[in-house]
């Protein structure tokens, strides 16, 4: 990785381990809640139990739920990650509801800005994930308490630092490679595609050619049948998908038509319980990591510390590390057992 990455990751696991410190003493453990219920709101493109927000959603609620403060969490997702018109709405509809907190994971950040400014001017104080905030800042800044996220780019760039090093490893010189992106609007499949390819050109002793691409938006059914279709047409040795769902499905579709695991690797991102379990049987090459649970932790401890007065000691970004998860052994020592547990998962699996 080049120094101005390693050294912007340096920065970023500096700035969790702060976060880290802070989360640890929950802000009603100095100062007095209020005894009425606070309403909050959460609305993102998945509250799946299995992915980012459903596992965000669960240290959000822990975290809020040590602290004793009494409250009622409502939740809304769309349909599909690309469906940008439901997630505004949902969030028009939050709008209307006199709610003192919503935490947000948007479909996208340009798309969704009519409903985050309903949120913003119905009073609602917002608790950002998932994308960074842009630098040119957002017309609702005034109602942000702070952004918990991680660099897709940084997440894309060490998805495709890993497949170059393996490929290496493996004395493939002249990789072939499929590419399996979000939707095409989507900053978050921009950024993380991004990072793959500037990886993949920094390893200037590999020539590697991109036989196949297509939008599969995010979506389990769509990567399967991309996949089917690279394999159709193209010998390649790696795909790389931008998403969870979209590595679970390829490597589906791979065992599917024949392929053993191992046989092409499969790339994924983000860390989803089904992804995990796909590495930790060999089946999913690489996915870089990044602990949902913690970010909601950190939503929460900046809900906290605004409702009991102490909004100056809120960090307005907080990064999340994200270690690369290639193994049973990388899993068990950076994804939080709460999560999955990779032990208990590989007894119960060699059982059958």
């Amino acid at each position: 990785m080049k120094r101005r990455c390693f050294l912007r990751s340096t920065l970023r696991a500096t700035t969790l381990a702060a976060a880290a410190v802070l989360v640890a003493v929950p802000a009603s453990a100095q100062m007095k809640l209020p005894d009425r219920e606070i309403q909050i709101g959460f609305a993102a493109h998945s509250i799946d139990l299995q992915a980012l927000f459903g596992q965000l959603r669960e240290g959000f609620k822990e975290h809020l739920t040590k602290s004793g403060l009494k409250y009622r969490l409502f939740e809304a997702a769309p349909d599909t990650s690309s469906n940008h018109a439901q997630m505004v709405q949902n969030l028009e509809n939050f709008g209307t509801m006199k709610l003192d907190y919503v935490l947000v994971g948007p479909t996208s950040l340009d798309l969704n800005e009519p409903g985050l400014m309903a949120l913003r001017n119905s009073g609602a104080k917002l608790l950002m994930t998932d994308y960074e905030r842009p630098a040119k800042g957002v017309p609702y800044d005034d109602a942000v308490l702070n952004w918990v996220v991680y660099s897709h780019d940084e997440m894309g760039y060490k998805a495709g630092d890993w497949i170059a090093h393996k490929l290496r490893a493996m004395g493939i010189f002249e990789p072939k490679v499929v590419m399996l992106w979000g939707p095409a609007a989507s900053e978050i499949s921009k950024a993380r595609g991004g990072g793959v390819m500037r990886a993949l050109k920094d390893a200037t002793d590999l020539k590697v050619e991109i036989v196949y691409e297509a939008y599969a938006n995010f979506n389990r059914e769509l990567a399967y049948n991309e996949t089917e279709r690279a394999l159709a047409a193209h010998k390649f040795d790696a795909i790389v998908a931008l998403n969870s769902y979209m590595s679970v499905s390829a490597k589906d579709a791979l065992a599917a038509n024949g392929k053993k695991p191992g046989e092409i690797l499969v790339a994924g991102m983000g860390g989803t319980i089904d992804e995990l379990q796909g590495i930790a049987l060999g089946e999913i090459s690489v996915a870089p990591f990044r602990d949902p649970r913690s970010m909601g932790r950190a939503s929460a401890e900046a809900l906290l510390q605004h409702l009991t007065g102490n909004e100056a000691a809120i960090k307005k970004t907080v990064y999340a590390e994200i270690p690369v998860c290639e193994s049973a052994y990388s899993i068990a020592k950076f994804v939080p057992a709460g999560m999955f547990d990779v032990n208990a998962f590989l007894r119960k699996h060699y059982k059958r």
